[in-house]
């Protein structure tokens, strides 16, 4: 009964916060940056037209994991290149705008393989 209400009553929230996990794995920081708290005391979406347009798209895909990641690596946000010009450097000290692609440590177990 839980999880019906959840995907029924509370589809959009439940998209949204997928939606946003997805992206932090994938750019290393979420569209939200408090990822377990998306009401009146955590942070403001910096795209939330972004987040509410994946979240929709994703709904619209059957919630498929796979057709959301396909997604967003084939957006031109991800082939960002993450050279930092001195003009984008300016205007987005760290990245949070998406002026380019935000610079990531390797895990150790991609770099093992």
């Amino acid at each position: 009964e839980l999880a019906d209400a959840i995907l029924t009553q509370g589809e959009g929230l439940a998209a949204r916060v997928l939606v946003n996990r997805v992206w932090a794995q994938i750019f290393g920081r979420g569209l939200v940056a408090t990822p377990s708290d998306f009401g009146r005391q955590g942070d403001r979406p910096t795209h939330p037209e972004l987040l509410e347009y994946l979240a929709a798209r994703f709904v619209e895909q059957g919630w498929s994991m796979k057709a959301l990641i396909r997604e967003i690596v084939l957006s031109e946000t991800f082939q960002q290149s993450s050279y930092a010009t001195s003009a984008r450097v300016e205007v987005d000290p760290d990245a949070r705008w998406l002026s380019r692609f935000p610079r990531r440590r390797l895990d150790i177990e991609p770099w093992r393989d």
